[in-house]
């Protein structure tokens, strides 16, 4: 007999083999023990479950299946390195059983998405490798290849451009699990959204778009084999991929129903922060504020990783309405509370904030930690993006220091990022010809600035972004 468990970790499905019989009729005792601990763990009891399957192994120590049963338990359960012992003690009696393997793999996944794990990717790795060799054992086994799949995904993320020809090698290779899955089981519709979640993460946004709606075509086969966390999972990862491309309206809902599918905190605190993005993206201030407000009261919320966005978000959207106390509250505890990527951005945001109240010494006392930190970044060499100039460019305006802006704008237009900033709401793209407008105005250069201003209100308004296009019609008529 065996039982098929699928659950949900974070927006990304995990199929969870289930448990395997025994296939010896062994004492009576054992037997009973097994088939209770399957009842237990079929109705959500995984400690008593656990405890079933204990005695069990006190009588029959070698059976490597009751170690693999256990493990699954220990699973589901959220003890993943339990769960991982248990595994690996099934594989040490029995080494070529590719359940085992694939059991493994999933605890490894489940563990790079927990707070002990978060972000170590050589959890990922090891899930990569467990996945492999449960296929080399089983050259047909669909949910590995799906799940090395999206194993394969996390390597890659369309910020991180121009990618390396390894990471390219890794998107193929997810790709080709993914059509896999399907060539060995058509019905397996979930690997649409993982072809879907390849693609995004890749910057093929239309492709997304289109695997994610293969997928939400047999939403029934999804709701059948995966419940509503799956069918939750497709909607959030079709959402962020609308969001990208600027479809709010469908991103927003979409993530309404992912919420309402599968309201679980991990998941929860995924949505709320892109959802908060959204509405800061539409100028709905207030609400991504609430939603916002909403995630940081999450009692998961204290251990997670990206805490900072959250604090950032809203910091950017108190400033966008003119309440720059608690703007600058915002900013300093993200300086002064987390080591983080955004540290630079934050200290831009202070120093703007501060500009705006009239604190000109400590405006300019951000900006200049700002750029010393955008420096630094710059200086390394590397990838450096086009989000790193325009901030820079940003501080350099605020400082009145025009010669420098200018250059760093004239960057971002090169670099052409024609996607809206996850950190501020806007085409970066378009803001650079605003902002060059805005330093040449003020170094006294208005045929320049006219240019540009110009050339701005025409790509805003053929984007239809009313917000943008407002805030350059403004600065032409100050010309």
């Amino acid at each position: 007999m065996k039982i098929r468990r699928r659950t949900a970790i974070g927006i990304t499905l995990i199929v969870l083999i289930g448990l395997t019989s025994w296939g010896l009729v062994g004492a009576l005792e054992e037997q009973s023990y097994i088939d209770q601990g399957k009842a237990e763990y079929h109705r959500g009891n995984y400690d008593a479950a656990i405890y079933l399957f204990n005695k069990a192994i006190e009588l029959n120590p070698d059976n490597h299946y009751l170690y693999n049963d256990r493990g699954l338990c220990y699973l589901a359960a959220g003890d993943t390195d339990t769960a991982i012992s248990n595994f690996s003690k099934a594989i040490e009696l029995e080494s070529d059983f590719a359940k085992a393997y694939y059991n493994r793999g999933l605890a490894y996944f489940k563990t790079y998405y927990s707070p002990a794990g978060y972000g170590n990717m050589k959890l990922l790795d090891s899930a990569i490798s467990n996945h492999s060799k449960a296929i080399e054992l089983e050259p047909n086994y669909v949910d590995a290849y799906y799940n090395r799949g999206l194993a394969y995904n996390q390597f890659f993320h369309y910020y991180d451009k121009p990618f390396s020809p390894e990471i390219n090698e890794t998107y193929n290779k997810a790709l080709a699990d993914f059509d896999k899955v399907l060539e060995l089981d058509p019905t397996y519709v979930l690997a649409y959204a993982g072809k879907g979640n390849a693609y995004y993460r890749y910057g093929e946004f239309d492709n997304a778009t289109a695997e994610f709606n293969r997928a939400l075509n047999s939403t029934y086969i999804i709701l059948q084999k995966s419940g509503d966390p799956g069918l939750a999972g497709v909607y959030a990862s079709r959402a962020r991929n609308y969001k990208e491309i600027r479809q709010l309206n469908e991103s927003i809902s979409d993530y309404i129903n992912a919420r309402e599918l599968n309201p679980e905190p991990m998941v929860l605190l995924t949505i709320l922060g892109h959802q908060a993005s959204n509405y800061q993206i539409i100028g709905e201030y207030n609400k991504a504020i609430e939603l916002c407000n909403e995630e940081i009261a999450l009692p998961i919320f204290e251990w997670y990783p990206y805490a900072y966005y959250a604090y950032t978000l809203r910091g950017a959207c108190y400033y966008e309405l003119g309440e720059y106390g608690k703007a600058i509250s915002d900013f300093e505890k993200v300086i002064e509370e987390y080591e983080s990527e955004l540290e630079a951005h934050a200290y831009m945001y202070l120093g703007m904030a501060h500009s705006e109240a009239g604190n000109e010494t400590e405006a300019r006392a951000a900006f200049e930690s700002a750029v010393d930190l955008y420096n630094v970044t710059i200086e390394v060499g590397g990838w450096v993006g086009a989000g790193t100039y325009n901030d820079r460019g940003l501080c350099y305006l605020g400082l009145d220091e025009y010669d420098l802006a200018i250059p760093d704008f004239e960057k971002v237009i090169e670099l052409e990022p024609n996607y809206v900033d996850a950190h501020s709401g806007k085409n970066l793209y378009i803001e650079a010809y605003k902002n060059l407008g805005i330093a040449y105005s003020a170094s006294g250069d208005k045929d320049k600035a006219r240019d540009y201003l110009e050339e701005g209100l025409r790509l805003a308004n053929e984007q239809g972004l009313e917000e943008t296009a407002t805030e350059i019609e403004n600065l032409l008529d100050k010309l």
